[in-house]
C-alpha cells in the first residue's frame, strides 16, 4: 500500500530542523564568544580576585568591548534573585520549546525567532547556573571614553539573539503569515456567518 507523504508535515519536520540549527549555532556563538571575551578581556567572576579587566575601544564614542558581570536580568534588575531567576528562565524556556515543537505554523520566521530566543536564553541559563551571574561584554555609548553622556547596560550574545528573535515573532504576529492567516480565518468565519444569516 502506497502512501502519500502529507507536504505539510513535511515542511513542518524541515522548519523544525532549520529552527534547531538556528538553535545550536546561536548557543555555540554566544558561549564560544562569552569564553573568548572573558580571557580577553581579564574578567574574573571573583570578586575578591583583582583581575586586570580592561576595555577594548571598538568605534571610539559608540562601541567597546568591557567585561561586566550582571548578577541580575535585564538592566541589573532582581539583583543576586539567581533562585527565582533560574526558575522563571527555565519555566520560560520549556514553553517556548514546547511552542516550537507543537506549532505547525508554516512561518519560517516564527521558527527561527523562538529558536533564537531559545538560543539566548539556554546561554544566559548556563551562566546564571555556573557562576549565578552573566557575563556581559558588549558596550554601546555616546561621549568621550570614560566620560559617556549615554552608556547602554553592557550586553551578550544572547541578549542580542532574545531582542532579535522577540522581534521576528512579533512581525510574525503583525504582518507575517500568522496574521495574514488570521485575517483570512477571520473572513471566512465572517463570510459563513453573513451566508448561514442570509
Amino acid at each position: 500500500m502506497n502512501t502519500v507523504p502529507n507536504p505539510d508535515k513535511t515542511a513542518s519536520g524541515a522548519l523544525k530542523v532549520v529552527a534547531l540549527v538556528v538553535l545550536v549555532l546561536g548557543l555555540l556563538a554566544d558561549l564560544g564568544s562569552k569564553a573568548w571575551f572573558e580571557g580577553y578581556l581579564g574578567m574574573d567572576a571573583d570578586p575578591t580576585v583583582r583581575s586586570a579587566a580592561r576595555r577594548v575601544e571598538v568605534i571610539e564614542g559608540f562601541l567597546a568591548w568591557e567585561g561586566a558581570w550582571n548578577p541580575g536580568v535585564t538592566f541589573g534588575l532582581a539583583a543576586h534573585r539567581t533562585t527565582e531567576i533560574l526558575a522563571l528562565t527555565g519555566v520560560a524556556t520549556l514553553a517556548l520549546l514546547a511552542w516550537l515543537l507543537a506549532t505547525r505554523n508554516p512561518s519560517r520566521l516564527l521558527h527561527v525567532g523562538l529558536a533564537m530566543i531559545l538560543g539566548g536564553a539556554l546561554g544566559n541559563l548556563w551562566d546564571r547556573w555556573h557562576w549565578s551571574k552573566v557575563r556581559d561584554f558588549i558596550l554601546v555609548y555616546t561621549g568621550e571614553p570614560g566620560a559617556e553622556s549615554f552608556k547602554w547596560p553592557n550586553f551578550n550574545v544572547a541578549d542580542s539573539l532574545i531582542v532579535v528573535g522577540v522581534a521576528f515573532v512579533m512581525w510574525d504576529a503583525l504582518f507575517g503569515s500568522t496574521a495574514k492567516r488570521d485575517k483570512a480565518r477571520a473572513l471566512e468565519r465572517a463570510a459563513a456567518a453573513e451566508g448561514s444569516a442570509s
